[in-house]
């Protein structure tokens, strides 16, 4: 009898034992929201990160990578990012700024790599000994925005732009957007909101003063487009988005970011760090230039044509 539990008992060491060696560290991802920009950023990045991770014999073995999600609740970014420094993750990638500024607020010494974040310097994630990452919105994307609207629509006065002020990210979008609308000679409407159940109603009372609708980059303007669209339609006013995922949903220019490109870049920087690269070794790196892309289904609909040698020199995308 004592043989058989002597027995069993080392089974059961050896089995612990083994699980523990089995036990690989992680690489988390933690998105605030589920919306087609940061899941198409989320996708590549776990796909590009996992096919550089199986290439590797050695940190095949140690690494996993898990995906959370705070659907769009800043008190669960909190809470899922202080929880980290009690699940062996070794590394995070943040997706969009409320995501990212909940991680850097966490007193924690894990490396941050942050994507879908207009302003880190201002949300206080950066200058940062353990963040690094990519900006998806600066003035360089704005500038180039509104250029674009002075050459194809050089009839355009009024600009009409809705935003979140309670996003610190949209907040940083409009100071820029509003320094350069008046560099240009263009009047611009700047509307607050607060959620998507008013976006009808308001996007009615703006396009009655504006010759065109133009969110550079917002979250509650994406999630709500199709509020905003059917009104801009019905009222023939051209709406153009920042976000290219969401162009197909029917806005009639996208001028922006590839969030694939971007995901697949910070998975390029995380794989480096796992192999033993620094955080400083990776600045920060500003907005990188912008796509337009047109829907040429809503240019149809608007009983809008553009010249051949513009759509030639600056749209990268007809959908």
């Amino acid at each position: 009898m004592k043989l058989i539990k002597t027995t069993l008992f080392l089974i059961l060491a050896i089995f612990m034992l083994n699980s523990c060696r089995d036990k690989k560290e992680k690489i988390a991802i933690l998105k605030y929201a589920t919306h087609p920009a940061l899941d198409e950023l989320e996708s590549a990045y776990y796909l590009r990160l996992d096919s550089l991770i199986k290439g590797n014999t050695l940190l095949n073995k140690k690494y996993v990578i898990e995906k959370f999600n705070a659907n769009g609740d800043k008190q669960t970014a909190k809470s899922i990012a202080e929880s980290f420094n009690y699940k062996d993750v070794k590394l995070i990638l943040a997706i969009g700024t409320p995501a990212a500024m909940a991680v850097a607020k966490t007193k924690s010494n894990i490396p941050l790599v942050y994507g879908a974040v207009a302003d880190p310097k201002g949300a206080g994630i950066i200058p940062s000994i353990r963040a690094t990452g990519i900006q998806n919105s600066g003035e360089n994307i704005i500038i180039e925005a509104l250029q674009f609207i002075k050459l194809a629509f050089p009839k355009v006065k009024k600009i009409g732009t809705l935003y979140n002020s309670s996003e610190q990210n949209s907040i940083f979008v409009q100071n820029i957007l509003k320094t350069n609308a008046e560099k240009m000679g263009f009047e611009l409407k700047q509307i607050t909101i607060n959620g998507n159940s008013q976006l009808a109603g308001i996007t009615e009372a703006l396009c009655d003063q504006v010759d065109l609708v133009y969110s550079a980059n917002d979250n509650t303007v994406n999630a709500g487009v199709t509020s905003i669209l059917s009104v801009c339609n019905k009222k023939e006013k051209p709406f153009i988005i920042g976000d290219l995922s969401t162009l197909s949903k029917g806005a009639l220019f996208a001028v922006g970011l590839e969030y694939s490109r971007m995901g697949k870049d910070l998975a390029t920087i995380s794989f480096s760090l796992l192999t033993g690269k620094s955080i400083s070794d990776f600045p920060p790196q500003a907005a990188p230039k912008p796509q337009i892309w047109l829907n040429k289904k809503t240019m149809e609909s608007l009983h809008l044509n553009f010249p051949d040698s513009l759509i030639a020199k600056y749209i990268f995308k007809i959908i």
